[in-house]
């Protein structure tokens, strides 16, 4: 109980919290980091041609609070929204 406790705690610490999108990956310095898009997303032309450049990424249809808002499109590196609640 305790170690899961732990390790909780080292997967929160790990997460990178950003006020906004940033510009490009802090991490690798790639642009443009992508929006991540949740949920039952229908196919569209313009969703496509975000994919295709590297715009928006799927994040499948789990929706739970703290999910990823975006992600490095290089080397996968995710941000989390900065909130009054998690101000880590």
């Amino acid at each position: 109980m305790k170690d899961d406790l732990l390790e909780e705690k080292n997967i929160e610490s790990e997460k990178i919290r950003v006020e906004s999108k940033p510009e490009k990956c802090p991490v690798c310095g790639f642009s443009p980091v992508a929006t991540i898009l949740y949920g039952d997303i229908g196919y569209s032309p313009q969703l496509s041609e975000q994919m295709e450049k590297r715009e928006v990424v799927l994040g499948g249809c789990s929706i739970y609070p703290d999910k990823p808002r975006w992600q490095c499109s290089k080397c996968g590196t995710k941000f989390y929204k900065r909130s009054k609640y998690n101000n880590v």
